[in-house]
C-alpha cells in the first residue's frame, strides 16, 4: 500500500482540547471533502496518548525525544496515478490550500511533515488489528532518524533485513499483534504537494519512515524475566546501528477512523520512489 503520511504538532498556543476537537471535528470534515477525488480510500487519525504509562514506557526503553507528534493522518492512496491527476486540477489546488490555510492556525507547520510510506510487514496476522476506545489496544508509532553516514536506502535495508528478522526471531515474546515497517519513499508528487500547500514543512530529509505496531496493554505487565531483558537488550542495541535514537520519537495512539472504504492496490513500482 502507498500511505501518505500527516505527523502533526499543534501550536503550543492551543490547548490539546481545543486543537482534538479541530482536528477530529472541522479539519476531518475538510478531508473528507477532498478525499474521493485524491483517489483515497482509508483515513484515518491517529491521537496520541501523551500522559499514558504506556506511551512513557516506550520512550525510557527507546530513549527517544520527549517532544512527540500529536496526531498522525494516514491517507491510504488506491492509485498514484489519480492522487497525481487530482493535485494537478485548478479546483483541487484551491481546496488543499484552503485547508493547508485552515490548518496553520492550528499546527506548528514547521515541526509537522508529509511524506509517502509503502508497507514491509514483519509480524503479521490476518486478524483485523485497531486500536479504538472500545479496545485496549494502542497503535504505537516509532519514527527512526537515519545516522548521518547511512544513505536512505542502507538505512532501510538494515530495518527490513536484520532488524525485521531480529523481531521475528523474538515473536513469542513480544506483545505485538502485528509490526509493519513503513517505509519512506522519495516522491516528487509529494514535493509538489508541499510547493502547492505553500508552507515551510519540518522536510527532515533523515527521516527513515515509521514503524507501526499495535501492542495490547494486558499484556506489557507480562513483558520480564531474562528472555525479555535479553529480547529488548538486542532490538535496542540493533537500532543503534543505524537510527539516532536522541532525536527519533516513539509515541501510543489511539485511532479515529475517518473513511473506510474497500481497498485494492496495484502494483509498486519501486521501493525507493513513488514517481
Amino acid at each position: 500500500m502507498i500511505t501518505l503520511n500527516h505527523l502533526v504538532r499543534k501550536k503550543t498556543t492551543i490547548s490539546g482540547d481545543d486543537f482534538r476537537a479541530y482536528w477530529l471535528g472541522k479539519h476531518a470534515d475538510s478531508l473528507l471533502g477532498v478525499a474521493i477525488d485524491l483517489g483515497v480510500r482509508k483515513i484515518t487519525k491517529y491521537e496520541t496518548q501523551h500522559d499514558d504509562d504506556i506511551n512513557k514506557l516506550v520512550q525510557q526503553i527507546y530513549a527517544t525525544a520527549g517532544d512527540s507528534y500529536d496526531f498522525v493522518d494516514q491517507m491510504i492512496i488506491h492509485d498514484m496515478v489519480d492522487f497525481k491527476a487530482g493535485i494537478a486540477k485548478a479546483e483541487m489546488a484551491k481546496a488543499l490550500k484552503g485547508i493547508s490555510d485552515d490548518e496553520s492556525e492550528w499546527i506548528d507547520c514547521s515541526r509537522s511533515d508529509y511524506w509517502f510510506t509503502i508497507d514491509i510487514p514483519q509480524v503479521f496476522t490476518d486478524k483485523h488489528c485497531s486500536a479504538t476506545w472500545e479496545n485496549t489496544t494502542l497503535k504505537i508509532f516509532y519514527v527512526p532518524r537515519r545516522l548521518p553516514h547511512l544513505s536512505l536506502q542502507e538505512a532501510q535495508l538494515h530495518w527490513s533485513s536484520c532488524h525485521g528478522a531480529m523481531a521475528r526471531e523474538f515473536v513469542e515474546f513480544l506483545p505485538y499483534h502485528k509490526y509493519i515497517q513503513g517505509h519512506r519513499i522519495e516522491s516528487q508528487v509529494c514535493r509538489d504537494l508541499k510547493a502547492l500547500l505553500g508552507t515551510e514543512f519540518e522536510n527532515v530529509d533523515a527521516m527513515i519512515g515509521q514503524a507501526e505496531a499495535w501492542i495490547d496493554r494486558n499484556g506489557v505487565s507480562a513483558l520480564q524475566g531474562p528472555e525479555v531483558d535479553r529480547m529488548m537488550g538486542m532490538l535496542v542495541e540493533d537500532i543503534a546501528l543505524f537510527v539516532d535514537s536522541g532525536i527519533s520519537h516513539i509515541f501510543a495512539t489511539k485511532e479515529h477512523s475517518v473513511l473506510n472504504r474497500p481497498l485494492l492496490t496495484g502494483v509498486v513500482p519501486s521501493l525507493f520512489n513513488a514517481d
